[in-house]
């Protein structure tokens, strides 16, 4: 299995060994085929699927996902030392690793072996997005408000239900229309979702953090969704797919992955202390997208 994903992977690649050639320059910083190969391995690393997608079609994630790295990794580098906790990046490593089914750091280790990654590289990585993160927040916390008292009423209407409260494990694309005919973008996502599979849909066309992990949410708590997303949920199955519901700074398509029935937390503090984590976490990611979208278009990027 092993020797026939690295085959695809060779296909994939059919630059000439040790010739490097400049692909992309972003502010003056060059990226180059070898950049753009290896950031190929990392994203089939993190979703297998991705190796059944085009050569063009992969080729243009890489290359978007490397010119988001390096214009995220100068911003950061203006206001930080890259040198984060050892302990913190092992903890976000071990969520890497347990999301691709893997359960030990060793394990992990040689799994990036087999597609010639280092945990170094992964580690940088991780820190680029800790640090990037870390501005968001510096940058946006003023402006952060949280309708605590709203919060406080669902968690009492929350609390007011059976023992039994629902919990879904979701997967998510976001995507943004600028220029590009509405109708056309949707159907467009919709068809990738039926012909590639939902994670590969969320690898090329979802701006949020989860892409790289195929849009996996994981378990989300029926009362930390919002009226409207548990409406729309509550008349899918598992396995359903929602048509694109419009959120602030874009659009969002949702996939019900499994459904599970859970005791209800009877601790209120702590369940507002949960939905304020959650509303907070959403409004700096709506944060990140305007400031990233900002950079990104006062950056020069030539090809």
């Amino acid at each position: 299995m092993i020797k026939i994903l690295l085959l695809s992977l060779l296909l994939l690649l059919p630059v000439k060994a040790n010739e490097t050639n400049i692909v992309i320059k972003v502010n003056n910083e060059i990226i180059t085929n070898i950049d753009i190969e290896n950031e190929i391995r990392y994203l089939v690393a993190l979703n297998n699927e991705l190796k059944e997608t085009s050569e063009e079609i992969l080729k243009n994630l890489a290359k978007q996902s490397v010119i988001k790295e390096k214009i995220k990794k100068n911003e950061v580098s203006k206001y930080f030392k890259f040198n984060s906790s050892q302990e913190y990046l092992d903890t976000i490593i071990k969520d890497y690793y347990t999301k691709l089914g893997i359960d030990s750091l060793e394990s992990f280790k040689i799994y990036l072996q087999e597609y010639d990654l280092k945990l170094d590289v992964v580690k940088n990585k991780i820190e680029i997005e800790l640090l990037w993160n870390q501005l968001i927040g510096n940058k946006y916390q003023g402006q952060i408000s949280i309708n605590k008292k709203d919060l406080e009423n669902k968690v009492e209407e929350y609390l007011k239900e059976n023992e039994l409260t629902k919990e879904f494990n979701l997967s998510e694309i976001v995507f943004q229309i600028k220029n590009d005919n509405e109708i056309i973008k949707k159907n467009s996502i919709k068809k990738d979702i039926v012909e590639k599979g939902f994670k590969s849909a969320a690898n090329i066309y979802s701006i949020s953090e989860s892409s790289k992990f195929g849009g996996e949410l994981g378990w989300i708590k029926s009362n930390q969704l919002s009226n409207k997303i548990l409406d729309i949920l509550t008349n899918l199955s598992i396995d359903e797919i929602s048509e694109p519901i419009k959120i602030p700074n874009g659009y969002m398509i949702l996939k019900i992955n499994d459904i599970r029935e859970v005791t209800i937390e009877k601790d209120k503090e702590k369940l507002l202390d949960e939905l304020i984590k959650v509303e907070t976490n959403n409004k700096y990611s709506q944060f990140s997208i305007i400031y990233y979208n900002k950079l990104k278009l006062n950056s020069v990027i030539s090809e």
